[in-house]
């Protein structure tokens, strides 16, 4: 009788405990196919994202390209534009047929960004064969008003992106899918033949030689020690943590106040190259004028001055202030420092690679006057200010006027070279969501 219970009692315990490995199976296997999914979702979900990324900077670039062309007055200029517009029409073409909507949704879209594919094509072709461009001239406004409409419809689908609204769960829903946007034909086999936060030159020179820079004496790791607690009065625990190259720098850590310090010195003269804090802002207090004067203040007691403020912008309560030395009243963008201050008015970074790459003495003489300069661009501007100014072009340095100017309510700068009056370089302002002003 007892075998018996004892039997009875294990053939429970071993149909309990079978059915207590099936369910933990099952638990498994469901955890393991959802989290599968979700990983799976997650991958589809960056691939639509990058389309749609794709798409917004295609478009954008196409808007941008098409500001310059409206006001240029060189073919040559032109032409390049349009080739690149091809590009970009191709890229946001690709980037719209990738992402998970409806197709009778961006029919309109798809065509358009065709038509203004094959608009570019065919004045790159017409200019080839030495046609009159005047046509395509003519048809660049119109372009330029669908594609801006195009171009703020995709930006205001592209703000609602984000962990919190994914395209995979939204992509039939209107807000991410209505591209309407007062569609004009612009049929390319109609009669006519077929864009720092920084501002204007905000890179520099692209070249690896820092010319004068190099011919300095070189420093010791002490003596860039000392250069920095002489820039800095509460710096302290600094550390050596490595070198750098392009140009040959020491480069340290170390705190300020609270904060954490990164700073770059040169081997040679001991140039501060750069430095970046990890501050965080507080309430702002002041304005341009305010941080502009405080930035400029920073930069003379680095080691830099004689130096403009050339561009101005502000995203998320941090400014960026651009600075350029200035030689015989001509403005040098070559010589760059950008200095990086919160509107509370602290301190957040500074780099001046750019300044130090290519800063020199020049003889800067125009041959023309700023009042033909003003008549080599296009009569559809409004000419705001003019200046002298030194830019990098091709490797090169550039001696130009700068045209600073408007036309229905965009902002450009043009850059006429002072010796021919040749337009060199046109730039338009431009300002994206979360990124400020910027020029392209």
């Amino acid at each position: 009788m007892e075998e018996r219970k004892r039997g009875i009692w294990a053939a429970i315990l071993s149909a309990v405990f079978g059915f207590v490995i099936l369910v933990g199976c099952l638990l498994f296997g469901i955890f393991y196919i959802k989290s599968d999914h979700e990983k799976n979702l997650m991958k589809l979900e960056s691939a639509y994202q990058s389309s749609f990324y794709e798409l917004s900077e295609g478009v954008s670039s196409i808007e941008t390209n098409l500001g310059k062309m409206m006001v240029s007055t060189s073919d040559t200029a032109n032409i390049r534009l349009a080739a690149e517009n091809y590009r970009n029409a191709q890229s946001a073409l690709r980037g719209l047929s990738n992402l998970p909507i409806d197709r009778q949704s961006t029919a309109s879209t798809a065509k358009f960004l065709n038509q203004v594919g094959d608009w570019s094509d065919s004045m790159m072709r017409a200019a080839a064969r030495g046609d009159d461009l005047t046509p395509y001239r003519d048809k660049i406004e119109e372009i330029y008003i669908y594609t801006a409409q195009l171009n703020s419809r995709i930006s205001d689908m592209l703000a609602l992106v984000g962990d919190d609204y994914l395209i995979v769960n939204n992509a039939s829903k209107e807000k991410l899918s209505n591209f309407d946007y007062n569609e004009k034909s612009v049929d390319p086999s109609a009669e006519y033949p077929e864009l720092i936060y920084d501002g204007p030159y905000s890179s520099a020179q692209d070249k690896d030689s820092f010319g004068e820079l190099n011919e300095l004496p070189e420093i010791t790791e002490t003596e860039a020690i000392k250069i920095l607690i002489d820039a800095f009065d509460d710096v302290r625990n600094i550390e050596h943590c490595g070198t750098g190259s392009k140009p040959e720098c020491y480069m340290f850590t170390a705190n300020i106040g609270d904060d954490q310090l990164f700073a770059a010195i040169s081997l040679h003269g001991g140039k501060i190259l750069s430095v970046e804090t990890n501050r965080t802002i507080d309430v702002a207090r002041y304005g341009e004028e305010a941080i502009a004067r405080m930035a400029k203040t920073v930069a003379v007691d680095l080691g830099y001055d004689n130096l403009t403020e050339v561009w101005y912008n502000e995203v998320d309560g941090v400014a960026t202030v651009s600075l350029v030395h200035e030689q015989d009243g001509v403005i040098c963008y070559t010589d760059l420092v950008k200095v990086k201050m919160g509107l509370d008015g602290s301190f957040i970074g500074f780099e001046a690679t750019g300044y130090c790459k290519c800063h020199k003495c020049r003889e800067l003489v125009p041959v023309i006057s700023p009042s033909a300069a003003a008549s080599s661009v296009s009569n559809k501007l409004k000419i705001v200010n003019i200046r002298p100014a030194l830019i990098p072009k091709d490797g090169k340095e550039v001696l130009c006027y700068e045209v600073a100017a408007t036309f229905k309510g965009l902002r450009y700068f043009v850059y006429v070279d002072a010796t021919d009056g040749s337009e060199v370089e046109i730039m338009r302002v431009t300002e994206q969501p979360g990124q400020g002003k910027m020029v392209a």
